[in-house]
């Protein structure tokens, strides 16, 4: 079926498919972007509808060796579909990004608050620079002495359904959720799809991917 799949891996030649949570919402699309925070698994998929699964895993200790069809804890309606997620666990929020549903965040970033993890709530947009693929959002500690300590969101930024056609690496600070500010954004040549990227241990440098280029 449709849906998230458990795998214990422990021993990871015989590895255990415990169950599956089925999707919230079937327009076949069948991937999915799964993050875990506080024991809890936070879904999303470009199905219509879907919202934000949020799935508590401590439920998965308890198998009991048979394959087992399992209930959502709970599902985020503020989007309809997203096509990726990110969490910052030093702050508990997470990011969907590439929604497409008309105004949640013109495909930006779409903040939510998860500290709670089975009550999510909408904490913010960031919508300027368009369509987000990928973000890494983190507490900045790196060389700019100016930003350390504020959140900040590292984007990949490609063409999306809301008119975006140019593909940049988008830095935004997300301190303040009702209020973000753009701090800079780089555009490059030759650029097919910017895809994703991940920041250096020290945050010197943010290492970007483009999939077409």
């Amino acid at each position: 079926g449709e849906g998230t799949v458990f795998v214990d891996i422990t021993d990871p030649k015989r590895p255990d498919v415990l169950g599956i949570l089925p999707t919230h919402s079937s327009n076949n699309f069948f991937w999915r972007d799964i993050k875990v925070y506080a024991d809890h698994a936070f879904v999303v998929s470009e199905d219509n509808g879907h919202g934000m699964q949020v799935f508590n895993l401590t439920q998965l200790r308890d198998w009991d060796g048979t394959y087992t069809t399992y209930s959502e804890t709970a599902n985020y309606a503020g989007i309809s579909s997203a096509h990726n997620i990110n969490i910052n666990e030093d702050t508990g929020f997470a990011y969907a990004v590439g929604v497409r549903n008309t105004g949640a965040c013109g495909g930006g970033l779409h903040m939510i608050d998860i500290s709670d993890p089975a009550n999510p709530t909408f904490a913010g947009c960031s919508s300027e620079n368009g369509y987000v693929h990928d973000p890494q959002c983190v507490i900045y500690d790196g060389p700019d002495a100016e930003h350390r300590g504020k959140e900040i969101c590292f984007n990949s930024n490609a063409p999306g359904a809301y008119g975006s056609t140019n593909h940049w690496v988008d830095i935004v600070d997300v301190t303040d959720k009702s209020n973000p500010v753009s701090l800079g954004r780089m555009s490059y040549a030759n650029s097919g799809y910017s895809h994703q990227g991940w920041l250096t241990p020290d945050q010197q440098y943010f290492l970007h991917g483009d999939e077409g280029d």
